[in-house]
């Protein structure tokens, strides 16, 4: 019988084939890069559409039976027009999450009735897990905040502002999560590429 031919590859063919395999991989990365930020783009803004949905849906139902809805905010919208608003962020959210009562007679206590049905409408309509839990925070801390430095303080834990109107619509509302910011306002929700501040606070004080 004759010898197997074992020959296997030389180094120059092996060379070869990294080089081949550098140049796919050079090629196909920046298009898998935009694949991967679009599709954290789009689970952020279908969050932050739920939210949207969860907060309307509480203003025009329970909130509004519990308490009367008290709108100790102000904002400016984006024709320059100040709005007397209510304002939920992370704190209350937290602070509702993890289970702290207020009273009828606190000055959260509207707030935290919104937050209380925004909660239950989202564990009710969605399979998402919102963590709003992990934010130890202050109420204001969050606004006008660098994402970056959010993401880095509150890991797991999604950054959002809603400030809502008479109106029992959301007139506004940043939610940060996936390294994704996506603002909402005027009925459009926009991406904002990540690395930048959450809404002035110079437009809600």
């Amino acid at each position: 019988m004759g010898k197997a031919n074992n020959k296997g590859f030389s180094l120059v063919e092996l060379i070869i084939v990294i080089a081949i395999m550098a140049v796919l991989v050079g090629a196909i990365a920046p298009a898998l890069i935009r694949y991967i930020d679009k599709a954290r783009a789009s689970r952020a803004t279908d969050e932050a559409r739920i939210i949207v949905n969860a907060t309307e849906a509480a203003l025009a139902t329970k909130a509004g039976e519990d308490a009367p809805v008290v709108y100790n905010n102000t904002f400016v919208d984006s024709n320059g027009n100040t709005i007397a608003v209510g304002l939920v962020t992370n704190w209350i959210l937290a602070e509702t999450q993890t289970g702290t009562l207020y009273s009828d007679t606190d000055s959260e206590y509207s707030n935290y009735i919104v937050s209380k049905e925004i909660l239950e409408n989202l564990s009710s309509s969605s399979n998402h897990n919102y963590k709003f839990f992990n934010f130890t925070g202050s109420r204001t801390n969050i606004i006008g905040m660098n994402c970056g430095q959010f993401a880095s303080q509150y890991r797991d834990c999604p950054g959002v502002i809603i400030a809502y109107g008479p109106n029992g619509k959301v007139l506004l509302l940043e939610y940060y999560n996936y390294g994704c910011l996506i603002h909402y306002e005027d009925n459009e929700y926009k991406f904002i590429e990540d690395g930048t501040n959450f809404i002035s606070s110079s437009r809600i004080q």
